[in-house]
Protein backbone atom coordinates (compact mmCIF):
# COMPACT_ATOMS: atom_id res chain seq x y z
CA UNK A 1 0.00 0.00 0.00
CA UNK A 2 2.83 2.56 -0.56
CA UNK A 3 1.57 4.08 -3.33
CA UNK A 4 -1.50 5.12 -0.68
CA UNK A 5 1.54 6.88 1.82
CA UNK A 6 2.78 8.77 -1.19
CA UNK A 7 -0.75 10.25 -1.69
CA UNK A 8 -0.83 11.10 1.89
CA UNK A 9 3.07 12.67 1.61
CA UNK A 10 2.31 14.40 -0.88
CA UNK A 11 -1.14 16.31 0.74
CA UNK A 12 0.63 16.96 3.89
CA UNK A 13 3.19 18.62 1.66
CA UNK A 14 0.54 20.96 0.59
CA UNK A 15 -0.54 21.21 4.07
CA UNK A 16 2.85 22.48 5.38
CA UNK A 17 2.75 19.72 7.14
CA UNK A 18 0.37 21.32 9.74
CA UNK A 19 -1.13 19.25 12.73
CA UNK A 20 -4.09 17.63 12.04
CA UNK A 21 -6.80 20.12 13.87
CA UNK A 22 -5.04 22.63 11.35
CA UNK A 23 -6.37 20.75 8.10
CA UNK A 24 -9.91 21.77 9.12
CA UNK A 25 -8.74 25.25 8.22
CA UNK A 26 -7.49 24.83 4.79
CA UNK A 27 -8.68 26.90 1.87
CA UNK A 28 -11.06 25.94 -0.50
CA UNK A 29 -8.32 26.70 -3.57
CA UNK A 30 -6.26 24.21 -1.06
CA UNK A 31 -8.92 21.31 -0.66
CA UNK A 32 -9.04 21.82 -4.39
CA UNK A 33 -5.60 21.57 -4.93
CA UNK A 34 -5.55 18.22 -2.79
CA UNK A 35 -8.03 16.64 -4.36
CA UNK A 36 -6.73 16.93 -7.91
CA UNK A 37 -3.38 15.87 -6.83
CA UNK A 38 -5.02 12.52 -5.32
CA UNK A 39 -7.35 12.09 -8.55
CA UNK A 40 -3.94 12.62 -10.67
CA UNK A 41 -2.07 10.04 -8.91
CA UNK A 42 -5.33 7.75 -9.02
CA UNK A 43 -5.78 8.52 -12.80
CA UNK A 44 -2.28 7.51 -13.22
CA UNK A 45 -2.16 4.73 -10.95
CA UNK A 46 -6.01 2.67 -11.12
CA UNK A 47 -4.19 -0.61 -9.89
CA UNK A 48 -4.33 0.92 -6.27
CA UNK A 49 -7.96 0.58 -6.53
CA UNK A 50 -7.84 -2.96 -6.86
CA UNK A 51 -5.15 -3.26 -4.02
CA UNK A 52 -7.47 -1.10 -1.93
CA UNK A 53 -10.01 -3.38 -2.58
CA UNK A 54 -8.06 -6.41 -1.66
CA UNK A 55 -7.31 -5.10 1.35
CA UNK A 56 -10.51 -4.25 2.44
CA UNK A 57 -11.81 -7.93 1.68
CA UNK A 58 -8.75 -9.26 3.61
CA UNK A 59 -9.65 -7.13 6.77
CA UNK A 60 -13.43 -8.09 6.42
CA UNK A 61 -12.27 -11.50 6.09
CA UNK A 62 -10.24 -11.25 9.35
CA UNK A 63 -13.02 -9.70 11.22
CA UNK A 64 -15.36 -12.55 10.19
CA UNK A 65 -12.40 -15.17 11.38
CA UNK A 66 -12.06 -13.04 14.73
CA UNK A 67 -15.93 -13.28 15.45
CA UNK A 68 -16.25 -17.50 14.79
CA UNK A 69 -12.85 -17.29 16.94
CA UNK A 70 -14.79 -15.35 19.88
CA UNK A 71 -17.69 -17.34 19.40
CA UNK A 72 -16.04 -20.58 19.80
CA UNK A 73 -14.78 -19.58 23.15
CA UNK A 74 -18.16 -18.16 24.12
CA UNK A 75 -19.85 -21.46 23.58
CA UNK A 76 -16.43 -23.56 24.28
CA UNK A 77 -18.85 -26.06 26.48
CA UNK A 78 -21.19 -26.76 24.05
CA UNK A 79 -18.63 -27.54 21.58
CA UNK A 80 -16.81 -30.28 23.57
CA UNK A 81 -19.07 -31.34 27.16
CA UNK A 82 -22.18 -32.28 25.24
CA UNK A 83 -22.38 -35.79 26.57
CA UNK A 84 -24.82 -36.30 23.76
CA UNK A 85 -22.62 -35.71 20.75
CA UNK A 86 -20.75 -39.06 18.77
CA UNK A 87 -17.31 -38.99 19.41
CA UNK A 88 -14.92 -41.66 18.40
CA UNK A 89 -11.20 -42.08 20.13
CA UNK A 90 -10.13 -42.26 23.74
CA UNK A 91 -11.91 -39.23 26.40
CA UNK A 92 -8.29 -38.30 27.33
CA UNK A 93 -6.91 -38.03 24.00
CA UNK A 94 -4.26 -34.99 23.28
CA UNK A 95 -6.19 -33.59 20.56
CA UNK A 96 -9.91 -33.47 20.15
CA UNK A 97 -11.24 -32.68 16.28
CA UNK A 98 -14.86 -31.22 16.48
CA UNK A 99 -16.87 -31.50 12.74
CA UNK A 100 -19.83 -30.05 11.90
CA UNK A 101 -21.09 -32.52 9.22
CA UNK A 102 -24.14 -33.59 7.15
CA UNK A 103 -24.57 -37.06 5.51
CA UNK A 104 -25.65 -35.77 2.18
CA UNK A 105 -22.41 -33.39 1.25
CA UNK A 106 -20.26 -34.13 -0.89
CA UNK A 107 -17.36 -32.36 0.52
CA UNK A 108 -18.02 -34.61 4.11
CA UNK A 109 -17.45 -37.64 1.91
CA UNK A 110 -14.10 -36.42 0.91
CA UNK A 111 -13.28 -35.19 4.88
CA UNK A 112 -14.31 -38.41 5.80
CA UNK A 113 -11.36 -39.89 4.39
CA UNK A 114 -8.80 -37.71 6.30
CA UNK A 115 -10.79 -38.34 9.44
CA UNK A 116 -10.21 -42.04 8.72
CA UNK A 117 -6.73 -41.70 7.78
CA UNK A 118 -6.17 -39.73 11.07
CA UNK A 119 -7.41 -42.40 13.14
CA UNK A 120 -5.51 -44.57 11.78
CA UNK A 121 -2.21 -42.79 11.74
CA UNK A 122 -2.50 -41.69 15.42
CA UNK A 123 -5.24 -43.73 17.23
CA UNK A 124 -5.62 -42.98 20.98
CA UNK A 125 -3.94 -39.90 20.43
CA UNK A 126 -6.77 -38.11 18.80
CA UNK A 127 -10.53 -37.95 19.22
CA UNK A 128 -13.09 -37.44 16.95
CA UNK A 129 -16.30 -35.33 17.90
CA UNK A 130 -18.88 -35.31 15.53
CA UNK A 131 -21.84 -32.75 15.44
CA UNK A 132 -24.69 -33.74 13.42
CA UNK A 133 -25.55 -30.70 11.49
CA UNK A 134 -28.23 -31.87 8.91
CA UNK A 135 -28.40 -28.11 6.62
CA UNK A 136 -29.19 -30.11 3.33
CA UNK A 137 -33.10 -31.09 3.22
CA UNK A 138 -35.43 -33.89 4.72
CA UNK A 139 -32.62 -36.46 3.82
CA UNK A 140 -29.96 -35.28 6.01
CA UNK A 141 -32.63 -34.51 8.92
CA UNK A 142 -33.61 -38.10 8.64
CA UNK A 143 -30.07 -39.38 8.28
CA UNK A 144 -28.83 -37.85 11.42
CA UNK A 145 -31.66 -38.57 13.15
CA UNK A 146 -30.87 -42.37 12.70
CA UNK A 147 -27.26 -42.06 13.13
CA UNK A 148 -28.00 -40.24 16.41
CA UNK A 149 -30.17 -43.27 17.41
CA UNK A 150 -28.11 -45.77 16.34
CA UNK A 151 -25.77 -43.96 18.67
CA UNK A 152 -27.75 -45.79 21.66
CA UNK A 153 -26.61 -48.91 20.27
CA UNK A 154 -22.91 -48.40 20.64
CA UNK A 155 -20.38 -46.15 19.76
CA UNK A 156 -19.15 -48.61 17.21
CA UNK A 157 -22.37 -49.14 15.62
CA UNK A 158 -22.84 -45.84 15.19
CA UNK A 159 -19.05 -45.47 13.92
CA UNK A 160 -20.18 -48.48 10.79
CA UNK A 161 -23.56 -46.77 10.48
CA UNK A 162 -21.49 -43.41 10.12
CA UNK A 163 -19.48 -44.26 7.51
CA UNK A 164 -21.70 -45.86 5.25
CA UNK A 165 -23.77 -43.19 5.38
CA UNK A 166 -21.07 -40.44 4.45
CA UNK A 167 -19.89 -42.36 2.00
CA UNK A 168 -23.24 -43.14 0.30
CA UNK A 169 -23.73 -40.96 -2.97
CA UNK A 170 -27.48 -40.01 -3.87
CA UNK A 171 -30.27 -39.43 -1.38
CA UNK A 172 -30.79 -40.85 1.35
CA UNK A 173 -34.89 -41.51 1.80
CA UNK A 174 -35.89 -43.71 4.86
CA UNK A 175 -35.64 -47.11 2.69
CA UNK A 176 -32.02 -46.11 2.03
CA UNK A 177 -31.42 -45.42 5.66
CA UNK A 178 -32.72 -48.40 6.36
CA UNK A 179 -30.72 -50.69 4.01
CA UNK A 180 -27.28 -48.76 5.45
CA UNK A 181 -28.48 -49.45 8.79
CA UNK A 182 -28.91 -53.46 7.83
CA UNK A 183 -25.23 -53.79 6.68
CA UNK A 184 -23.63 -51.67 9.37
CA UNK A 185 -24.84 -54.33 12.06
CA UNK A 186 -27.42 -51.75 13.49
CA UNK A 187 -30.71 -52.91 14.98
CA UNK A 188 -33.32 -51.11 12.68
CA UNK A 189 -36.75 -51.82 14.68
CA UNK A 190 -34.79 -50.18 17.55
CA UNK A 191 -33.13 -47.56 15.27
CA UNK A 192 -36.79 -46.39 14.28
CA UNK A 193 -38.36 -47.05 17.80
CA UNK A 194 -35.58 -44.45 19.14
CA UNK A 195 -35.97 -42.12 16.07
CA UNK A 196 -39.08 -40.89 17.43
CA UNK A 197 -38.04 -39.80 20.65
CA UNK A 198 -38.18 -36.08 20.14
CA UNK A 199 -34.86 -35.98 22.26
CA UNK A 200 -33.33 -36.88 19.22
CA UNK A 201 -34.71 -34.05 17.05
CA UNK A 202 -34.08 -31.65 20.05
CA UNK A 203 -30.39 -32.33 20.18
CA UNK A 204 -30.21 -31.77 16.04
CA UNK A 205 -32.06 -28.20 16.47
CA UNK A 206 -29.22 -27.57 19.63
CA UNK A 207 -26.66 -27.89 17.02
CA UNK A 208 -28.40 -26.14 14.47
CA UNK A 209 -28.22 -23.23 17.18
CA UNK A 210 -24.43 -23.57 17.90
CA UNK A 211 -23.77 -23.71 14.13
CA UNK A 212 -25.47 -20.72 13.75
CA UNK A 213 -23.59 -19.24 16.63
CA UNK A 214 -20.72 -20.13 15.18
CA UNK A 215 -21.52 -19.16 11.38
CA UNK A 216 -20.97 -22.74 10.29
CA UNK A 217 -22.60 -21.51 7.06
CA UNK A 218 -22.05 -25.16 5.29
CA UNK A 219 -20.46 -27.95 5.86
CA UNK A 220 -17.74 -29.64 6.60
CA UNK A 221 -16.37 -27.68 8.93
CA UNK A 222 -13.79 -28.32 11.39
CA UNK A 223 -12.60 -27.07 14.75
CA UNK A 224 -8.91 -28.92 15.33
CA UNK A 225 -7.79 -28.32 18.81
CA UNK A 226 -9.53 -24.61 18.62
CA UNK A 227 -8.17 -24.00 15.64
CA UNK A 228 -10.96 -23.48 13.06
CA UNK A 229 -10.93 -24.91 9.67
CA UNK A 230 -14.08 -24.68 7.31
CA UNK A 231 -14.27 -26.95 3.97
CA UNK A 232 -12.35 -30.07 3.63
CA UNK A 233 -9.04 -28.18 3.45
CA UNK A 234 -6.71 -31.64 4.11
CA UNK A 235 -3.57 -28.96 3.73
CA UNK A 236 -5.13 -26.50 6.59
CA UNK A 237 -5.86 -29.77 8.64
CA UNK A 238 -3.06 -31.35 8.50
CA UNK A 239 -1.24 -28.33 9.55
CA UNK A 240 -3.15 -28.14 12.78
CA UNK A 241 -3.57 -31.10 13.93
CA UNK A 242 0.37 -31.48 13.51
CA UNK A 243 0.96 -28.39 15.00
CA UNK A 244 -1.73 -29.60 18.44
CA UNK A 245 0.06 -32.74 18.48
CA UNK A 246 3.17 -31.22 18.76
CA UNK A 247 2.05 -28.86 20.68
Amino acid sequence: MHRLFAIFTASVALLGCQQPAASAQLTDPERDEVREVVREYILENPEIIEEALIELQRRARAREMQAVYDAVAANYDAIYNDPRDPRLGADDAEVVIVEFMDYKCSYCRVAASWVEDVRERYGDRVQVLFKEYPILGEDSTEAARAALAALRQGADVYAAFHMAMVNSSGPLPAARIDQLATVSGVNVAQMREDMADPAIMAHINQVRSLGRALNVTGTPFFIVDGVVVPGANEMALDQALAEALRG
